[in-house]
């Protein structure tokens, strides 16, 4: 691979999000927003293995074994915003640690797989979780 397809590819992956693995148990996972020459790092937003957020943080090139591109995370905090659209705001909150969506004091709980709940509020959340899945495939 010459230089010129390297800086091509490495280019395709500022703004994504990337795993920036130190060593096999330590990592730092957020959005690349820039690379040096030297292949040195510019995360924003990044959570370590424990889950520790950093708002910036920069990596030199001998620090870290490798990167990977993540998937772009699954958007709950929009997610409960249109939730709470037909909920009440007091009635929808979405905890960010757990990267859950809480409605009605934890009867109705939305995480990335799906809708955990029964009845009726239950299955208008669930259709509004699929109509925002679709929504994202778009």
């Amino acid at each position: 691979m010459s230089i010129r397809q390297y800086n091509t590819e490495i280019g395709t992956l500022i703004d994504k999000i990337v795993k920036v693995y130190i060593d096999k148990d330590k990592f730092f996972v957020g959005q690349l927003k820039g690379i040096s020459e030297d292949s040195n790092l510019i995360l924003v937003n990044v959570k370590n293995e424990k889950s520790k957020v950093f708002p910036k943080l920069f990596i030199r090139s001998n620090f870290y074994n490798y990167v990977s591109l993540e998937e772009e995370p699954f958007p709950m905090v929009a997610l409960s915003e249109r939730i709470a659209a037909i909920f009440s705001k007091g009635h929808v909150n979405y905890i960010e640690d757990q990267n859950i969506i809480s409605i009605l004091s934890g009867k109705i709980v939305v995480d990335e797989s799906g809708v955990k709940g029964t009845g009726p509020s239950a299955e208008r959340v669930k259709k509004i979780y699929d109509q925002f899945k679709l929504d994202l495939e778009e």
